[in-house]
């Protein structure tokens, strides 16, 4: 045996042993032994492999490539000779180009000089012999210049592709040249992957450098490629994907887009995943599950595909970097208008670039094979299933994942979910399983949720039966998507509501430390105030960002058509479309009767979780206060939303929430809002249009003015009358059209019960309202006056106001409640300036028509009696407060109610309110200091003398019959019973019309306080016989 082939025996001998599993060995060093590394061709024993590396007798795949994409670092010398003449001694031409080549692409020469191959020796080279070059270079002498191994071996790599291209076909020795170069390429991603496989084999290795190079070297992806490829031959691939993924996602963890480092990270997996079988594998990852799957931040943080999704402008950190250059603690941040628009350019451009980057990664690993979909579907599953304190109002969101986190995987899922709601023809409608949220649902816990119109132990009863059968991809994908909606996006809604209230509640502190000159504080609070406007703002810029918000409300649509088939009795809508009310009440009792609805709901859809329902009102809610939103200039998808919406409120059956009707009442108000250019609001079309619309809005929005008046939520004083305030605002733009006037002409006179049930409560918030508005004023005059006299230095009455500080925080508290009272009483009295011009007639309805006169009377007493001095107030228009118009609004309903016979005799059987006087000093004031109608005035003051002759005569006639007995008289209203009745729980006589006006408000007897409806009282023939016998003289007490 010559030394050379010495050398190489002892070497091989020294690499078989490296491979063989040792007490110690790691399990990629044991993986290694059993399937086998690259091998050269001589006959030393190797170590038990199940596949032999050697030089393909065809070229690989890699090597088939013509040209390598990346670019060469070294300057090749090519020798175009003429060789198309066979050479005299091809053995030694071969050797020699070997040689040459050699020594140009492994930049190590021949010879006995310690850094040149030195077990060569004299004999010819030949392509067997090349594994040789790669052992010795990595084993013995290591990479010359001290580089690191991996990037020496992409050096060799890509000098044998360069090589490649220069090769001229007519070289006589063509094809035993390319395929040694063939070899070259392949024994580099071989021993590419033995740097994994068995680190400590080659010298210098390091596997941390290693991982880096692949991040911050994009030009070293196709050898990478390759590697992965050889993984695959070798059945090595998920162990090798287990080293480098994990360090790839830990070191992502501390970037994020304000961080230009992140770009790198991003290429490297769309790299990756590119890969069909890297995809297929992917969920077999070690790192793909969270150590806890219990704790949301566990799969942001501690998972492979965490740090990826979470890149986002939502992240406090690129916020904060992006609205205000980095933390900032001396001062309050503000940026103009102009500032911010730009800022918010950047950032929808940015997020675009970035969330595309990471769509086609996720899309890729969706597409890899069913296993990684399932598992990856389960995976974002599993983290919504612990995420549903984000829409909390007291939740920490800072242990509950993140915004950019979960908005992100909420948009993932919408475009996943997007083919399969193919607007307009919703094709695939039916493929959606309707009956998923039974034993069928394995990803969504819908444990602890509310149902739509049950409880969870009805909707588990129901499903009791039901078989447990798999569901297809586009069932699971819509209802995560919808599950996403709540607690993704609907996270982000509440989060943002959140920060409002702590930017106002940081800003009070802020006073009182800069009161106090607390520097230190100060700059806490001035940092946290910044980062709390910087993560605002970027939540403002994607609600600005009217691509985004259109794909969004493009699953809206989607799902709103997928819900009302689901309503549909015959499951067929939208082809045809469904016809609505679905139920014919009987009473307008069982509007109100939670137990009678309930039992008519839908099956099944009333075991849908609400969040299927609430998630797409609460983003339409919240995207319609931004320009630009998805619902304008959007007309036909509109329509589809509009006509969810309006089913939804006119079936009352469907749901049982008022908060959420209250909230569709609200996207309705929104869209009937005139644009900044005069435009008309953007659902204004559909009211005039949409036949379903058309048909059902009004009855919609009268039944919920009385239904909201409890919402459950701890808001509901103030949510019951914000939604009264859209209502009316909706009704005036309705009143444009005279379709919605003439129905309210046939709810007056063909469901009348319906329409004194919307009346009767208008009344209540009316007289209400005013009330507490004058109170108010009153209070406020008050303090006024109080203020002045310390002013000018008179003594305080500290006994009934309390300290100078004191007064002025319950002015502030009294100004508030003025100014939403009587907001809300102006919108009021607009209806029924409306609504009594419409239909006069149906205000006169015996249970309606002595309230309304009360009503009306007292308010009149307030303005222009003797203590309207008490209303006076310094700047009435900060609380809304207009004198002149409220005077003007309260004639004119007089005068649309003038002709009614009825309601005059109401206003004069008014013995606590009514004045003739009133009218005469109303009649002054609006003739001298206001630009009101005479004729008007003159109509009004007329009624008010008519009804005061009216008054007259009824005194007269009671004069007449004398004193009423008390068995006689109504004991609520104290006048002379005409229909008495008897009450069955107190056994309490009353007159019907007296019980039936108590019951439009309060559903409980009276006197006991026990529920009581109409249809119980019994008729008190014997007091009717009694009244007959007083009137005519006859009755004996």
């Amino acid at each position: 045996m010559s030394d050379a082939d010495d050398i190489r025996a002892k070497r091989l001998a020294r690499l078989a042993a490296l491979g063989q599993p040792s007490a110690s060995s790691n399990s990629r060093t044991s993986s290694l032994s059993r399937r086998g590394s690259p091998s050269p061709t001589t006959q030393t024993p190797q170590p038990q492999a199940k596949k032999k590396a050697e030089v393909p007798k065809e070229t690989g795949k890699s090597s088939e490539k013509s040209e390598h994409p990346g670019n060469s670092e070294h300057t090749e010398k090519s020798r175009k000779v003429d060789l198309s003449t066979p050479p005299a001694n091809p053995e030694a031409s071969m050797d020699k180009w070997l040689r040459n080549q050699i020594s140009d692409l492994f930049d190590v020469g021949f010879g006995a000089r310690k850094t040149n191959f030195i077990s060569f020796g004299s004999s010819p080279l030949s392509a067997d012999l090349l594994e040789d070059a790669f052992v010795e270079i990595l084993t013995d002498i290591g990479v010359p210049g001290e580089q690191l191994p991996m990037a020496y071996l992409h050096q060799v790599y890509t000098r044998a592709f360069a090589q490649k291209r220069v090769l001229l076909r007519k070289d006589a020795l063509h094809d035993q040249k390319l395929a040694c170069l063939n070899s070259i390429i392949r024994y580099a991603t071989s021993y590419g992957l033995i740097c994994f496989q068995i680190p400590e084999m080659v010298l210098g290795n390091d596997l941390h450098k290693t991982i880096t190079l692949f991040i911050d070297k994009p030009n070293t992806h196709t050898f990478l490629v390759d590697i992965v490829a050889r993984a695959v031959e070798l059945e090595f691939l998920v162990d090798f994907l287990g080293m480098l993924f994990p360090a790839i996602s830990a070191r992502l963890h501390a970037f994020n887009i304000h961080n230009a480092q992140f770009a790198s990270y991003l290429t490297i997996w769309e790299t990756l995943v590119s890969i069909k079988a890297v995809a297929a594998v992917f969920s077999k990852i070690p790192g793909f599950l969270p150590p806890d799957a219990s704790n949301g931040l566990d799969f942001e943080r501690k998972t492979l595909l965490g740090p990826l999704l979470r890149l986002s402008p939502l992240h406090e950190n690129v916020a904060v970097s992006t609205f205000a250059g980095g933390p900032k603690t001396d001062a309050i941040l503000e940026l103009t208008d102009s500032a911010l628009l730009s800022i918010y350019s950047t950032v929808q451009t940015e997020f675009k670039a970035i969330f595309e980057r990471i769509w086609f990664i996720v899309d890729k690993l969706v597409r890899g094979s069913p296993q990684t979909r399932s598992d990856l579907l389960k995976w974002f599953a599993d983290l919504v299933n612990v995420s549903h304190l984000r829409t909390g109002s007291h939740s920490d969101s800072s242990k509950l994942a993140s915004d950019a986190l979960m908005f992100n995987i909420s948009y993932l899922l919408i475009r996943f979910s997007l083919p399969f709601l193919d607007f307009p023809v919703f094709s695939k409608l039916d493929k959606i399983d309707p009956d998923y949220f039974g034993p069928k649902c394995k990803l969504i816990d819908v444990s602890e949720e509310s149902r739509v119109y049950a409880s969870a132990k009805d909707a588990g009863q129901y499903y009791e039966s039901a078989m447990d059968e798999d569901v297809n991809f586009i069932s699971d994908c819509f209802y995560l998507t919808l599950t996403y909606l709540q607690y993704g996006i609907g996270g982000v809604i509440t989060n943002f509501g959140k920060m409002k209230d702590e930017i106002k509640n940081f800003e009070r502190q802020r006073e009182r430390f800069e009161d106090r000159r607390m520097a230190p504080m100060l700059a806490r609070i001035y940092g946290r105030i910044n980062a709390l406007k910087c993560k605002k703002h970027a939540i403002d810029a994607l609600a600005f960002f009217r691509p985004l918000n259109l794909e969004i409300f493009d699953f809206i649509v989607g799902a709103c058509q997928f819900m009302v088939r689901v309503i549909d009795p015959e499951h067929k809508h939208p082809t045809p479309k469904v016809s609505i009310p679905l139920l014919q009440i009987e009473r307008v009792s069982q509007l109100d009767d939670y137990e009678f609805l309930k039992s008519k709901t839908p099956e099944p859809w009333k075991y849908f979780p609400e969040f299927a329902v609430e998630g797409i009102i609460n983003y339409c809610k919240f995207v319609t206060s931004y320009n630009f939103n998805p619902l304008m200039d959007n007309p036909d998808k509109l329509s589809v939303f509009a006509e969810y919406a309006t089913i939804l409120l006119r079936c009352p059956e469907l749901i049982g929430n008022p908060h959420m009707k209250g909230n569709i009442v609200e996207i309705f108000f929104m869209g009937t809002l005139t644009s900044r250019l005069g435009k008309p609001g953007y659902f204004a079309n559909i009211f005039e249009t949409n036949t379903l619309v058309k048909g059902n809005l009004l009855y919609s929005l009268l039944d919920i003015y009385v239904m909201i008046e409890k919402t459950g939520a701890s808001s509901q004083f103030y949510d019951k009358f914000n939604t009264r305030y859209y209502i009316s605002k909706i009704v005036e733009d309705l009143w444009k059209i005279n379709h919605y006037k003439q129905q309210l002409s046939g709810y007056s006179k063909n469901n009348v019960d319906f329409f004194i049930r919307f009346i009767a409560r208008m009344l209540n918030d009316t007289t209400f309202l005013f009330d507490e508005s004058f109170n108010e004023l009153n209070t406020i005059h008050k303090l006024q006056e109080e203020l002045k006299a310390r002013a000018r230095g008179e003594p305080a009455n500290e006994e009934e106001y309390g300290t100078t500080q004191e007064l002025e925080k319950n002015l502030l508290s009294a100004e508030s409640k003025a100014q939403s009272y009587m907001g809300l009483a102006n919108e009021t009295m607009k209806m029924f300036i409306l609504f009594t011009k419409q239909v006069p007639e149906g205000f006169t309805i015996d249970e309606l028509v002595d309230r309304l006169a009360g009503m009306l009377d007292y308010n009149l007493s307030l303005m222009v009696g003797p203590k309207c001095s008490n209303l006076k107030v310094k700047e009435p228009e900060k609380y809304q407060f207009e004198p002149k118009k409220i005077l003007s609004d309260i004639c004119t309903v007089y005068c649309n109610l003038s002709k009614q016979d009825k309601f005059m005799l109401a206003v004069a059987r008014d013995g606590r309110s009514f004045n003739v006087l009133y009218f005469e000093r109303a009649r002054d004031i609006l003739t001298k200091k206001t630009q009101f109608s005479q004729d008007v005035i003159d109509q009004f003051y007329q009624f008010g003398i008519r009804a005061d002759e009216e008054r007259l005569a009824i005194e007269q006639q009671e004069m007449d019959l004398g004193e009423v007995p008390d068995e006689l008289l109504d004991p609520l209203m104290f006048t002379l019973m005409e229909d008495p009745v008897i009450l069955p729980g107190s056994k309490v006589t009353i007159d019907r019309s007296t019980i039936k006006a108590h019951l439009l408000s309060d559903s409980t007897d009276p006197f006991n306080r026990m529920p009581l409806k109409i249809d119980d009282v019994i008729d008190d023939v014997e007091t009717r016989e009694k009244i007959a016998l007083f009137k005519q003289g006859k009755y004996q007490v």
